[in-house]
């Protein structure tokens, strides 16, 4: 899904990494005072807490329901992995630190069950 929309369009970059979070995960409000600082680092932590209070509702279902229709956890992992795969150094080094804050999160567990094989790879504390 994200893989096709990225060879259409320019790459990655620093400079367009919150604009292509928006339009990727609509779901999340991204801070629009963080947005005028133009520090896409702020916002992507913010995006890590986000998937953090989304993989809590992992929490409570039931085993087999459809874990994406109630969080966007799967979601938001895809993107991460997506801009891993299509983003430049500067981009690798936003995506490490935004998965970082949410090897800190109570619910990582459940989180990294949803992460693909470059977003494992820069997963703190994993060989």
């Amino acid at each position: 899904m994200f893989g096709a929309h990225y060879s259409n369009r320019m790459a990655f970059t620093l400079e367009t990494a919150v604009s292509e979070l928006r339009r990727a995960i609509p779901e999340f409000p991204i801070d629009t005072e963080l947005e005028l600082d133009k520090n896409a680092y702020y916002t992507y932590n913010d995006f890590a807490r986000f998937i953090c209070s989304e993989a809590e509702v992992l929490q409570y279902l039931a085993p087999g329901e459809d874990a994406t229709r109630f969080s966007k956890v799967s979601i938001c992992m895809r993107f991460l992995e997506s801009a891993l795969e299509h983003g430049d150094s500067q981009v690798h080094d936003l995506i490490s630190d935004c998965v970082c804050t949410l090897s800190s999160c109570q619910w990582e567990a459940q989180i990294k069950k949803w992460a693909g094989p470059l977003i494992s790879a820069v997963w703190p504390g994993v060989p």
